[in-house]
């Protein structure tokens, strides 16, 4: 599987106030948060900047997303 390349993404996929979501935040099931799903991810070595790992993202904040975000239409439970 290839990812797609920032450029493509950022075209494509809806940008938020802060970060970089796979889908328009909220099409996912009622109740549930970017912080419950499996494609969470986070860089540093603190757990400083959560990530959507459906997406392509950087090292900086142009791709951190809000945790509390609702769940976007790829969402999938954490296990």
């Amino acid at each position: 599987m290839t990812r797609p390349t920032m450029e493509e993404l950022r075209a494509s996929m809806p940008v938020s106030r802060k970060g970089l979501y796979a889908a328009a935040p909220g099409t996912g099931p009622d109740g549930k948060t970017c912080h419950d799903c499996a494609f969470l991810r986070y860089t540093g070595n603190v757990k400083k900047h959560p990530k959507c790992g459906k997406v392509n993202y950087t090292h900086g904040d142009a791709t951190t997303i809000l945790t509390r975000t609702p769940a976007c239409k790829h969402f999938e439970g954490a296990t």
